[in-house]
């Protein structure tokens, strides 16, 4: 990195250089009406443009590829993960039942109106992990949200409170 910093900035001094050159002999050819001055000039401002060059060209060019890469190559960036209730749905089917309420959690987490991710989690907090304490924290977020729950799910919360025996 260091290296490409350092012939970038010799570039640059190298053709700053042969510009002054080739004004100071342009003007001097002009006034002395001597075609060597501008001879000079000229093969002097053709090599500090061939010195610069590269740069120039990546300066000016840069917003144009960016244009068009925006274009061919869009970039979203989303603020919240896409809605995949199909995920949590699998992990259950194959019985990884710890992925699916991670999953379902982060559904409830960016997707707070979702119904089937809160009825899902808690069925599977009282029916697969026992834990009645989870599953009413569920319940009572989803009731403070407004919404409305399965009958299904309120009856799992319901029987999951009672003590069992």
């Amino acid at each position: 990195m260091f290296h490409e910093i350092q012939k970038t900035l010799m570039r640059w001094i190298l053709g700053i250089s042969l510009f002054g050159i080739a004004i100071w002999s342009a003007k001097k050819g002009c006034d002395k009406l001597d075609p060597t001055y501008l001879v000079i000039g000229f093969i002097c401002l053709v090599i500090g443009l061939i010195a610069v060059w590269e740069s120039l060209f990546a300066a000016a060019t840069r917003p144009f590829m960016a244009l068009i890469e925006s274009i061919v190559f869009p970039v979203t960036k989303f603020n919240k993960p896409l809605l995949n209730l199909k995920l949590p749905a699998y992990y259950i089917d194959e019985g990884r039942y710890d992925e699916a309420l991670n999953e379902y959690r982060k559904i409830i987490k960016y997707y707070p109106d979702e119904t089937g991710a809160y009825e899902k989690a808690i069925w599977l907090h009282v029916e697969i992990f026992e834990e009645p304490e989870e599953a009413m924290k569920l319940f009572n977020r989803a009731k403070k949200r407004n919404i409305a729950l399965s009958d299904q799910s309120r009856s799992l919360v319901k029987i999951g409170q009672k003590p069992l025996g």
